[in-house]
């Protein structure tokens, strides 16, 4: 009976940090302007700003955050453009390519993916949020 009530409570304990864990937000997927008020209320706390000054701090933090959030819309809009341009060429040379080849053609991609770690079309993404970051000469 003892270990089931542990049991219990032990499970209870996990499920609550858990759902604590899934409600907290990563700091990207905040909008523009809870980044900004995050911020803003870190500065007002850790240097004590006075109420001008966290007005102040306020309006500098939301600009940025804003600007931020326009830089990364652009790039992500680009990077699609460029995938979408890629495609569209991939398309051509397949159009004047035989079917043998093709084949041909299709092994090169497929050993490039490899020799690049795997890394096609969702990649990038993987790369940017899954790999360690090496230092230079390593």
């Amino acid at each position: 009976m003892k270990k089931w009530i542990l049991g219990a409570a032990v499970m209870t304990c996990i499920s609550l940090g858990l759902s604590a864990q899934h409600q907290k937000k990563n700091f990207r997927e905040l909008s523009a302007s809870e980044r900004a008020e995050k911020m803003s209320n870190r500065m007002a706390e850790e240097l004590k700003l006075t109420d001008e000054q966290r007005k102040q701090v306020s309006k500098v933090v939301l600009e940025n955050a804003t600007r931020q959030e326009e830089l990364i819309q652009k790039r992500k809009a680009e990077f699609e453009a460029q995938k979408n341009y890629r495609l569209e060429q991939e398309k051509k040379i397949s159009a004047i390519l035989t079917e043998e080849q093709k084949v041909i053609w299709e092994q090169r991609k497929e050993a490039l993916k490899q020799r690049m770690g795997g890394r096609g079309e969702e990649g990038h993404e993987r790369h940017r949020m899954g790999r360690p970051r090496y230092r230079r000469g390593h």
